[in-house]
């Protein structure tokens, strides 16, 4: 399950987290392929119990306030060209949705091998073999991903 974790400084509205959040379940879909539902968003603010530091110094003071950071753990095994449309368009997403220049968005794509994860109970396969994976499946696991619209013939991660 690509895991998406954004750092924002507090005001983003539940409206515009919703938002963000579906932007990055959209274009991470759009990119690889993945059903949306497998996409998991969390959204953090900055509080007064988390510092954030760049160069040593507190974040505010290295002129980077109202910066909104996105780390997203994905499976590996995708193009260079795949990485790099996801990557930028979920900072235009994020730019435009959160009211800020693009340069303020920072986002990191950090790949895990897919021996790494584990989901539903079993360790996931490498890009190509998804079509074993879900065949390994329990019959009620993949009858409710089947429900869900995802089909041992359509399915990739």
């Amino acid at each position: 399950m690509p895991t998406y974790i954004v750092k924002a400084p507090p005001g983003l509205t539940a409206a515009q987290k919703s938002t963000i959040a579906q932007a990055i379940t959209d274009r991470h879909h759009e990119a690889t392929g993945a059903p949306r539902f497998f996409a998991q968003v969390v959204i953090e603010e900055d509080g007064p119990a988390q510092e954030r530091h760049l160069g040593g110094v507190p974040a505010a003071s290295a002129n980077t306030k109202g910066h909104i950071w996105v780390h997203g753990n994905i499976r590996s095994g995708r193009s260079k060209s795949v990485k790099e449309t996801l990557a930028l368009s979920i900072m235009r997403d994020i730019a435009q949705i959160a009211d800020l220049n693009e340069a303020f968005v920072w986002v990191y794509l950090s790949e895990i091998a897919p021996t790494n994860m584990v989901e539903y109970g079993r360790v996931l396969p490498p890009p190509g073999g998804e079509e074993d994976w879900f065949a390994s499946l329990p019959y009620e696991l993949a009858a409710q991903l089947e429900s869900m619209g995802t089909t041992r013939g359509n399915f990739v991660l």
